[in-house]
């Protein structure tokens, strides 16, 4: 599975990608020289909406693609490119937040995280995701409507890309 790294212009592509569980080195801090190398040391497939940073990680090796278009076309582009289907699992999902490891508690285990969800969440849902990095918590509450939907919406602008 491809590990990518993403300029500071493409916060919601790596959000996307996070979603899909794809392990997304991502920080609004970061120096061009510094993505560079970690993207060479790490391996990862650099994303950037920067020509000329583009151009640079060819030079030194770098796999990298040029993202461009609107937030929609991006996520579809980068999806189709690299052949990541348009499906937001939390199971599978890493943090959106920093990229951490999700770890899947249960009705049995909810007691771990009443104190990081308020009561009415944590009394009506069963099912949670917790990162150990930074102690955020995830459940499939009525956000998740809209992220499939617009997975769907995703899958559909792939399709007219395709052809």
């Amino acid at each position: 599975m491809k590990t990518f790294i993403v300029d500071a212009m493409l916060g919601k592509l790596a959000t996307w990608l996070r979603l899909t569980g794809y392990d997304t080195f991502y920080s609004t801090k970061i120096h061009d020289d510094d993505m560079l190398r970690i993207a060479l040391e790490q391996k990862r497939v650099l994303l950037t909406s920067d020509a000329i940073l583009a151009r640079r990680a060819k030079e030194a090796g770098v796999e990298v693609m040029l993202v461009r278009g609107s937030v929609d076309e991006e996520v579809a582009s980068v999806f189709l490119q690299f052949g990541i289907k348009p499906e937001a699992d939390p199971a599978k999902s890493r943090c959106t937040k920093c990229n951490g490891e999700l770890v899947h508690i249960d009705k049995n285990e909810k007691e771990q995280i009443e104190d990081l969800v308020p009561e009415r969440t944590y009394n009506y849902y069963e099912e949670f995701w917790f990162c150990r990095y930074c102690k955020s918590v995830f459940f499939r509450g009525g956000q998740w409507v809209n992220i499939d939907a617009y997975m769907e919406r995703i899958a559909e602008l792939m399709s007219t890309l395709e052809i």
